[in-house]
């Protein structure tokens, strides 16, 4: 598994490893041993690392990027904030994303 691409994920949206490992609940050394290819994430970190970014399986692994893609790696720190909101600041949110709308 080839995921050097972890590292250039992780450098676009200015983290270090340290905190890119904590985003993923592991440590900083995971991180550094994933970039480096002495070790790979399980499965179930490739996709919390895809999700994370806001990248596809495939394009975590450096495939070509599918046209489906629409999420740049601010995006996808902003999603990954969102789903991590409890219901009521989802509504507050909610409501100032309203509020800006209506002053265009």
């Amino acid at each position: 598994m080839h995921m050097l691409i972890i590292k250039e994920l992780r450098e676009e949206a200015q983290l270090t490893q340290k905190q890119l490992a904590e985003k993923l609940s592991t440590v900083q050394r995971n991180v550094s041993n994933w970039e480096n290819g002495v070790t790979e994430p399980d499965l179930t970190t490739v996709a919390a690392i895809a999700d994370f970014f806001g990248v596809t399986i495939d394009e975590l692994f450096g495939r070509e990027k599918t046209a489906n893609t629409v999420f740049n790696t601010a995006d996808a720190a902003l999603t990954y904030a969102i789903k991590r909101l409890t219901p009521a600041q989802k509504a507050s949110l909610e409501n100032l994303i309203k509020a800006f709308s209506l002053n265009r």
